[in-house]
C-alpha cells in the first residue's frame, strides 16, 4: 500500500521543482523589473527633475534673510538734516484672540500717545488674527509693555523716521508709513531716490529650522538710499513757521502761510502754513493740517493782483505813472453793480492808484486796456496753470476765458476778484518784477544723489520774460512808494527799501453765491532790496478776526520776519546754491554761545540781527581772502573744493566720510608747516 504513494511523490516532485523554478524565475523578474522601475525613478528624479528637488532641498535648508537698507536724509540747502532714519522706535504688533489683559494694554498706549482708551478698545474687536496696534513707540514705551507681561503682543525694533525740525517742516516733509514707504509730501514725492536698495544673506538651518554658520553662505549688502537736497534754509523756515503761529493765534485766523524765495533762482527758502501736523503721529489731528496750502489752496487774491493789470497798461503803453485818474470819490457804477473804494479819492496819478490802492482808478484803467489784454498778461505771469513746482497736490488756480467775462469781470478781476491762485503764484508774480520781468521756474529740490550714487542737478530755469526791464523797474520804484508812503507802511523797516503791496480780499460763499460780509483774506507779498531783491516773501492770513486789512493783519507780519532775516552778507551767500553754514548756531555764534537744538536757537534768534552771527564764505571768496601760508577754512566745502585748496596750499589731505567737509585736523589760520597732513571728516 505504501509503493504506489512513493510514486506518486516521485511523479510530482519534477512538477514542484518546475513551479519553484518558475516562482524564482518570477522573483528575479520582479526584483529586475523594481530595479528597473527604480532606476527610472531616481533617473527621473536625479537627471530629468534634479534641478527642481534640489532648489526644494535648498528651501528647506537654506533661507535667505532680508538685510534691511536705511531710508536716505533729506537735507536743508546748507546739509542741515530734516529727515532722518534712528534706529530706536518699536512696532507693536497684537494677536487679539491672544491678548490676556486688554483693559490695561489700552490704558498704557492711550498714556503713551495721548489717545482714548476706546480707540485702541476699538482697534482690538477687529476680525484680523494679527494686526498693528501702534508704531512709532519709544524704548521705554517698549520696555514698559514687557514689563506688563501681557499675552499676544509683538514688539519690533525698527528704524523710525525723525524729524529734528518738527512741526516747522512738517508739511513739505510729510511722512512715512510703518514699513518706512513714503505717505506724503516730498517724503512720498522723493520716495524712489530716498528709499534705496535692500540686501539679503543665506542661513541654513536644520530640521528644527534652527539656523548655523554656513561659511559658503551668499549675500548681498544693501545700499542705503540717497540723500535729497532742498532749497529750503533751515533757519528761515523755522522763523516764518514761529512768526505764523503767532499771527494765527493773535487773530484766530482759518490758516496762515508763508513764503519765501529768491526771485533770482526760483529758489525756496522758506515755506509752510499753520496749523500743521506732528510728523510723528500723522494720524492725529485734522488730515486737513496736512496739507502745504500755500500750493495746495486757492483763493481770492484781492489788491495784490492789480499789479498785473498795472505792468499790462504799462508795456501796452496805456497809461504813464504820471497820468492823472478820477477816482469818482469813491463810488462808480458799472451796469447795476457799484464799486467802492476804502478811502474817498477824486483824482489819483496811476502811481498812487496802485499805491493807495483804489479798485476804481484800477477799474478804468481796466477799461481803457480791454479784457484780452489783461487776460494774457495774467497768463503770462502764471496765473490759471499749475507753477510747475515738484510737489504733490499743487493747485492750478481758476482764471476764465475772457471770452466767458462778463461786463463786471473785467474789473472784478483787474482788482483780484473773480479769479482764484495760489500763495505761490503770487510769490512767482512779484518775483518775476523783481527780477527786472524774468519770470523763473519755483524749486524745491537743488540736488539729489540716488542709493548707486548718482546724482542729479536741477539748476535755475527761465520760465520767460514777462515784461520788459523799464516796465519792471516802474513798478519796483511804485511798490517801493506803496510801503514808503501807501498802504504797505507797517512793513517797512528802517535803512532797507522794501517794494511791496497789500491785498485784502472777501471770502466767496460757495453755498448761497456772492461773498462773506464778515470774512476776509488779508495778504501783503514784498521783497527787498526793492531795486535788487534777493528774496521776496508773501504773507497771507484767512479770516482773521479783530482786523482783517492785508496792512493791518499781513504787513507787521512780513517785517517781523525779515527783521530777523535782516540781509546781511552770510545770509545772502546762504541763499546761493554754494552750500555754507549759515547758521552754525553751536558755535557760530558771537561770544560762543552754546545752542543745543533749534527751539533754543529760534528763542536766541528772537529780536536779533543776523549780523551778530559770524559766517563763513563761499569756495571762491575763501580763495580770495585766505593766504596761502595760512591753514583755510573748509568747513562747510564740498571733499573736491577743500582738496583742491589744500593742493594749492601743499598740504596733504587723508578723508573720512563724503560729501560736505564737517571737521578739519589742522586748525583755520595757523601757519603751514612743512610737510603738513589735514585730516577732513565729511558727511553727505
Amino acid at each position: 500500500m505504501h509503493k504506489p504513494k512513493t510514486k506518486q511523490r516521485k511523479a510530482a516532485h519534477p512538477r514542484a521543482a518546475i513551479r519553484r523554478i518558475w516562482r524564482v524565475r518570477l522573483l528575479a523578474c520582479g526584483i529586475v523589473l523594481a530595479f528597473l522601475l527604480l532606476s527610472l525613478k531616481l533617473f527621473q528624479i536625479q537627471i530629468i527633475e534634479g534641478e527642481k528637488y534640489s532648489q526644494k532641498a535648498r528651501q528647506q535648508q537654506i533661507r535667505k534673510v532680508p538685510l534691511e537698507s536705511r531710508r536716505g536724509y533729506i537735507v536743508d540747502r546748507n546739509g542741515r538734516e530734516l529727515a532722518i532714519d534712528l534706529p530706536q522706535l518699536y512696532t507693536l504688533g497684537v494677536h487679539p484672540g491672544q491678548l490676556t489683559n486688554k483693559r490695561v494694554l489700552c490704558q498704557e498706549l492711550a498714556g503713551f500717545t495721548g489717545r482714548p482708551s476706546s480707540h485702541y478698545s476699538r482697534r482690538l474687536q477687529s476680525p484680523s488674527k494679527f494686526l498693528y496696534l501702534e508704531w512709532r513707540l519709544t524704548p521705554p514705551q517698549a520696555e514698559r509693555l514687557n514689563e506688563l507681561s501681557i499675552g499676544g503682543l509683538t514688539l519690533k525694533k525698527n528704524t523710525g523716521r525723525f524729524y529734528p525740525h518738527h512741526r516747522s517742516t512738517s508739511q513739505i516733509l510729510g511722512y512715512t508709513d510703518v514699513d518706512g514707504r513714503g505717505i506724503a509730501g516730498l517724503e512720498l514725492n522723493c520716495d524712489e531716490v530716498l528709499q534705496g536698495q535692500k540686501g539679503w544673506e543665506t542661513h541654513k538651518q536644520d530640521a528644527r529650522g534652527i539656523s548655523f554658520w554656513d561659511p559658503l553662505r551668499s549675500y548681498a549688502l544693501p545700499r542705503d538710499g540717497g540723500t535729497v537736497r532742498l532749497t529750503i534754509d533751515n533757519v528761515a523756515q523755522s522763523v516764518l513757521h514761529h512768526e505764523l503761529m503767532e499771527v494765527c493765534a493773535a487773530y484766530r485766523a482759518e490758516w496762515a502761510g508763508g513764503i519765501l524765495l529768491n526771485p533770482q533762482t526760483g529758489e525756496i527758502l522758506a515755506m509752510c502754513s499753520v496749523p500743521d501736523f506732528d510728523p510723528l503721529r500723522p494720524e492725529a489731528g485734522s488730515q486737513s493740517d496736512h496739507k502745504l496750502r500755500p500750493l495746495t489752496d486757492m483763493f481770492e487774491p484781492g489788491s495784490v493782483f492789480k499789479i498785473i493789470g498795472a505792468a499790462a497798461a504799462l508795456e501796452n503803453k496805456i497809461v504813464t505813472p504820471e497820468d492823472s485818474i478820477y477816482c469818482e470819490n469813491g463810488k462808480y457804477k458799472i451796469g447795476s453793480i457799484v464799486l467802492r473804494d476804502a478811502h474817498k479819492f477824486e483824482w489819483l496819478t496811476f502811481e498812487d492808484v496802485i499805491v493807495y490802492s483804489s479798485n476804481i482808478g484800477m477799474a478804468k484803467v481796466a477799461e481803457a486796456l480791454g479784457s484780452k489784454e489783461l487776460y494774457r498778461y495774467a497768463m503770462r505771469f502764471g496765473f490759471g496753470t499749475p507753477a510747475g513746482v515738484n510737489f504733490p497736490g499743487e493747485a492750478s488756480g481758476v482764471l476764465r476765458p475772457f471770452n466767458k467775462w462778463k461786463p463786471i469781470d473785467q474789473a472784478n478781476i483787474a482788482m483780484g476778484q473773480g479769479l482764484s491762485a495760489t500763495m505761490l503764484q503770487v510769490a512767482l508774480a512779484y518775483a518775476a518784477i523783481a527780477n527786472d520781468g524774468i519770470l523763473m521756474e519755483p524749486r524745491l529740490i537743488l540736488n539729489q544723489t540716488d542709493a548707486s550714487g548718482g546724482r542729479d542737478s536741477y539748476p535755475p530755469r527761465e520760465v520767460r520774460r514777462v515784461m520788459e526791464p523799464a516796465t519792471a523797474r516802474t513798478l519796483q520804484r511804485i511798490l517801493t512808494k506803496t510801503v514808503d508812503e501807501g498802504t504797505g507802511v507797517k512793513a517797512s523797516i528802517e535803512g532797507t527799501k522794501i517794494a511791496g503791496k497789500t491785498g485784502t480780499a472777501q471770502i466767496p460763499n460757495l453755498v448761497s453765491g456772492g461773498y462773506y460780509r464778515d470774512r476776509f483774506v488779508a495778504t501783503f507779498v514784498g521783497f527787498l532790496p526793492a531795486d535788487r531783491a534777493d528774496r521776496i516773501l508773501i504773507i497771507t492770513i484767512v479770516d482773521p478776526k479783530g482786523g482783517h486789512f492785508g496792512s493791518q493783519v499781513a504787513a507787521p507780519v512780513f517785517k517781523r520776519v525779515m527783521q530777523r532775516l535782516r540781509p546781511v552778507e552770510a545770509i545772502r551767500d546762504s541763499w546761493k546754491t554754494t552750500p555754507i553754514d549759515i547758521a552754525d548756531l553751536g558755535g557760530g555764534a558771537r561770544g560762543g554761545m552754546q545752542l543745543p537744538n533749534i527751539a533754543d536757537a529760534i528763542d536766541w534768534l528772537r529780536g536779533k540781527w543776523f549780523s551778530d552771527i559770524s559766517h563763513d564764505g563761499s569756495q571762491s571768496d575763501c580763495e580770495k581772502k585766505q593766504p596761502l601760508d595760512v591753514v583755510p577754512d573748509l568747513k562747510g566745502l564740498s571733499l573736491r573744493e577743500a582738496v583742491n585748496l589744500l593742493s594749492k596750499c601743499g598740504i596733504k589731505v587723508e578723508i573720512e566720510g563724503s560729501g560736505w567737509v564737517t571737521c578739519q585736523s589742522l586748525r583755520p589760520g595757523e601757519l603751514i608747516k612743512e610737510n603738513a597732513l589735514c585730516k577732513l571728516k565729511a558727511k553727505p
